[in-house]
């Protein structure tokens, strides 16, 4: 992942209100924390050895010029809020992992829309966005369900991960926002407020003005329990887990794919 005083924002644009509205989060998330948006579309007609052609006396048809539209129709949709945004974009031919796995290279967060099939599972256990979360070279944001929510920042505690803390510390002072934990449901009340605890005083070190305001236990390991234990969040955070050795890839701990399953908010997956 490279950094810059200017974040990079990479977005995934494809055919469908998903990603709508992942264009508008990210572009949200650009102006909040003083980023740039890239769009990149992955052009996978070439391999499928189709006609990308536009057909003959009909203006604007061919794959091509559809993909075209794809990005205009994005840009059109950051402009209706956000008029001086930088944004860039490329349609890249290849499949859309390959393709947002090398973009994520040069970028500092990787936006995805949450593509329906029921509650997102379909899509998020074993497919592109889950690929995309283990591959990618920076965090990833699947976008599902309100986009705008004024509420906290919601951060899934992990026992070891250390840069999701500072993650959300960062994110809760740039949106203005609260930090609200949820615990595992083996934790004891008496462990749940030593943990807020530790994290509250672990952020006050480098962002003294963002407060930790609660920690709600889960009720059970149920997606659902997860999921509703930090329902009003504008944002939930999870830590990706890197496999053992050199290059791992980032894999799906317990808490993450429980989120993604019934999420109904933009999820963070943040890599160690």
């Amino acid at each position: 992942m490279t950094h810059r005083a200017a974040p990079r924002i990479t977005v995934g644009v494809f055919d469908a209100d998903e990603s709508d509205q992942a264009v508008r989060w990210a572009a949200r998330h650009a102006a909040a924390v003083g980023g740039s948006l890239h769009l990149v579309h992955a052009f996978v007609w070439t391999e499928l050895d189709v006609n990308i052609d536009p057909i003959s006396g009909m203006a604007g048809s061919g794959f091509r010029n559809a993909a075209n539209s794809l990005i205009q129709d994005a840009v059109a949709i950051i402009r209706e809020e956000h008029r001086d945004l930088p944004v860039t974009s490329e349609i890249v031919d290849g499949n859309a992992v390959p393709v947002l796995v090398e973009a994520s290279s040069e970028s500092d967060l990787l936006v995805l829309g949450g593509r329906g099939m029921g509650r997102l599972m379909t899509l998020i256990v074993g497919s592109k966005s889950l690929a995309l979360a283990a591959r990618a070279h920076c965090p990833v944001v699947v976008v599902r369900g309100e986009v705008a929510g004024r509420g906290p920042i919601g951060l899934v505690h992990h026992e070891i991960a250390t840069e999701v803390v500072t993650r959300a510390a960062e994110l809760a002072e740039a949106y203005g926002r609260d930090i609200h934990l949820v615990v595992r449901p083996e934790t004891t009340p008496e462990q749940a407020q030593e943990i807020l605890a530790g994290t509250a005083q672990r952020i006050a070190l480098t962002h003294p003005s963002v407060f930790v305001r609660d920690v709600t236990i889960a009720a059970s390991d149920s997606p659902r329990e997860l999921v509703q234990a930090s329902e009003d969040a504008c944002m939930m955070l999870v830590a990706g887990e890197r496999s053992p050795g050199a290059g791992g890839k980032v894999a799906p701990p317990r808490q993450l794919v429980n989120v993604l399953r019934f999420a109904n908010t933009p999820v963070w997956i943040e890599r160690d």
